[in-house]
Parts: C-alpha cells; sequence; structure tokens
C-alpha cells in the first residue's frame, strides 16, 4: 500500500504544479522518482523530522500542498510540538505520511512498535486520520485529500491487500446473522475477514478513515448487532475502541461493544508482527476463541 500511495502522489504531482514531496531519508526504492523528475519539488531533509514537518509548513505559505513522508512514530511523537503549531493551529493542508504501524516493524522492539500515533493525534482539533485496509482504497486515498483540503494523517500499513475491493470510507462486510460485528481497520482488517471466512455468521466493518467518522454511516453499521468487538494493533482506549464507544454513549445504540489490541508497551522482540497478534489475542484463532466462548454461555 505504500508503493500505492507513493504512485498515487508522483502521479498528482505531473497535473498539479503544487503538490511538492518531502521525506526524511526513508524511501530508498521509492522516491528517487521524485528527485529526478520534479527536483524543484522534491526535498530530503535528512534524519530531521522535526524539520520535516516545519519546512512542509514554510511550502503551504509558498502555495504548495505538501506530502511528508517517514516511519509513522518518528512523524507523530518526534514532531507533535511542530504538527500542533505548524499545522494544527493553521489549518495548513499538510499530508503527513507514516509507513509501518502497529507491529509491522516488529523485530525493531518497542520504540519501533507503533500502537499510540493516530490515538495521540487525534486528541488535536483539525485533522483527518486515514489508515487504508487495501489497494483499491488506498489507489483513490490522494486524490480525496487533495479536494479535501484539510491536514491530514495517513497511517500506512505493510501489505498488498486487495480486500475489501472498494474505494469507501466505510465498507460492512454482512455476515449471515446479527450478532457479532468485527470492527477493524488496516491490517487486523484482514484478520476479521479471515474470521469471517471461518464463520459466516460474523460481519465485518472495515473503517479506513479514523476522523472523522460519518456518523450515519457508522449508526447503520452498528445498529442491530448484538455484540461490536473492536479490532485494532493500537491501544483501544485512545483508538478507534474509545471513537466508538464515544459515538455509542450519544447515539441509540445498544449492542455491548468489547475491544482486542494491546493495552501496554512490551520490551519483546518478536520475530513478526504474528508473533504480538497471538501475544495481544488479536490472531484468527484468538478472535475466533473469544466469539465462541461468549456464544457458550
Amino acid at each position: 500500500m505504500r508503493g500505492q500511495i507513493i504512485d498515487s502522489i508522483f502521479d498528482q504531482m505531473k497535473t498539479n504544479p503544487d503538490v511538492f514531496f518531502l521525506t526524511a531519508d526513508m524511501g530508498i526504492g521509492l522516491v528517487e522518482k521524485f528527485e529526478e523528475n520534479y527536483p524543484n519539488r522534491f526535498s530530503n531533509v535528512g534524519i530531521a523530522e522535526q524539520n520535516l514537518v516545519g519546512i512542509s509548513a514554510g511550502l503551504v505559505n509558498l502555495g504548495f500542498r505538501p506530502f511528508a513522508y517517514t516511519i509513522s512514530n518518528f512523524i507523530i511523537h518526534r514532531c507533535f510540538e511542530q504538527i500542533r503549531n505548524d499545522i494544527g493551529l493553521h489549518s495548513y493542508p499538510i499530508t503527513l505520511l507514516g509507513t509501518s504501524t502497529g507491529f509491522d516493524n516488529a523485530p525493531l522492539g518497542p520504540t519501533h512498535h507503533i500502537v499510540d500515533d493516530w490515538g495521540t493525534l487525534k486528541g488535536l482539533p483539525n485533522i483527518d486520520i486515514y489508515c487504508p485496509s487495501s489497494l483499491s482504497y488506498a489507489a483513490n486515498l490522494i486524490e480525496k485529500i487533495i479536494q479535501a483540503g484539510r491536514p491530514a494523517y495517513i497511517r500506512i500499513p505493510k501489505g498488498a491487500h486487495t480486500e475489501p475491493d472498494s474505494e469507501e470510507n466505510m465498507i460492512k462486510l454482512r455476515g449471515e446473522s446479527d450478532d457479532v460485528l468485527l470492527v477493524s481497520y488496516g491490517n487486523p482488517a484482514q484478520l476479521c475477514i479471515e474470521v469471517r471466512k471461518e464463520d459466516p455468521r460474523i460481519s465485518v466493518l472495515v473503517i479506513n478513515r479514523l476522523r472523522p467518522l460519518d456518523d450515519l454511516a457508522l449508526s447503520e453499521a452498528l445498529d442491530l448487532h448484538k455484540r461490536i468487538i473492536v479490532v485494532e494493533d493500537h491501544f483501544p482506549h485512545s483508538g478507534l475502541f474509545g471513537s466508538i464507544c464515544e459515538f455509542i454513549a450519544t447515539h441509540p445504540i445498544h449492542g455491548k461493544i468489547e475491544s482486542l489490541g494491546p493495552r501496554s508497551y512490551t520490551f519483546e522482540v518478536g520475530t513478526s508482527p504474528e508473533y504480538f497478534y497471538k501475544k495481544y489475542g488479536i490472531d484468527v484463532t484468538s478472535i475466533l476463541e473469544v466469539i465462541n466462548k461468549k456464544d457458550d454461555k
């Protein structure tokens, strides 16, 4: 999905002279084409992520639409003050591109386990947040963001997933029963889709735009389900679980809401994301066990 999004930005640069691409010494093998074809609209600021955001804000003052790219934890945590002051306070239409999410960088340890990025960012007003779950959504996302003209953060998971094949911000895959609805985004959405294949009774709601949520669409999607289980590779309290709890508190949704996901940092170093999916109960087997355990009662 990272390649799809970067290719989409490159395509936009062909027809939109305002698009400017910046990187913090990231994207070897992907970003060279920007420098070769559009050297006046490309900048590698080096390993200086705070400058990445500050320079992007300056480019907005010159009329550009910057796209700033690096690893998710660096673009959010290292640059939080710059995001607040240089982007948020002015509502500048800068798009932050964060590669790797959740446990994508499992072997690199807790500093690169990105389980608290967008939840931190959603504390700031006026910044839209996306996490594409499929190539089809990623392919059309950049054009949507440019048309919206707002600050945005794209949390880009690793992988090239083809399901769900949709450009919509929210997609519901209906099951044979209204009992259980799994709600997810990014790579964990793929695990939920696999659960649905194992048990066709299960419905799955895939959310590609995490903020703002479409109130009407979300209300219709959650309605009638007895159990709503949010599955995510992010701290639930500040992630999608927290957002949906807030939504339910102000809307007539009567299903019981539950969450599956990491609730603390870990100093373990796993060889793959799957190690942590199992550890935190968001792998296919664990999700099915949670569903069936409740069904047995």
